[in-house]
């Protein structure tokens, strides 16, 4: 039997990654999670235990500061971010990449190891997935997380 237990997953590129882009800042550190539009319990989680937190809470502070999520964790050194136009969301772009590759939620589910309940709820709730299963559906579809997110129309990793 699957099931999807949240885990907090753990990065230290991350987390260096994002002490790099708030040393920059010129303000105190107290006023850096209002900045950034993220609560200070997940700023402490980030900058002394590397936490990464939820996609929406990843993609303000790319957004703040003009780069990518892929960047942002660490995955590319390359900082260049062309922003969408028009945003997308993350279900029309999981819908069009799943028809391209004419798979069905339960194949996908079957790749990330979760029950076809979770991909529903992408759906009916309008839920993202965690950035575990982001990272997963991008190396499914050969995107990037920015693309999967609607962050970008540029589908390069």
């Amino acid at each position: 039997m699957k099931c999807n237990i949240a885990i907090m997953e753990h990065s230290e590129e991350f987390k260096h990654r994002f002490s790099e882009l708030i040393a920059d800042l010129d303000c105190k550190k107290s006023e850096i999670p209002k900045l950034l539009n993220i609560d200070y319990n997940v700023f402490i989680k980030i900058t002394e235990f590397g936490i990464v937190p939820k996609p929406v809470i990843l993609m303000r502070i790319a957004d703040y500061f003009d780069i990518s999520v892929e960047f942002l964790l660490g995955r590319t050194e390359n900082s260049y971010f062309l922003k969408a136009e028009t945003a997308e969301t993350f279900l029309s772009r999981y819908q069009e990449l799943k028809a391209e590759k004419n798979l069905t939620d339960y194949a996908v589910a079957q790749k990330l190891h979760i029950t076809t309940s979770y991909t529903t709820n992408w759906k009916n709730k309008n839920y993202i997935p965690s950035i575990a299963n982001l990272t997963v559906l991008s190396e499914i579809f050969n995107v990037s997380i920015d693309y999967l997110l609607g962050r970008t129309d540029d589908r390069e990793k």
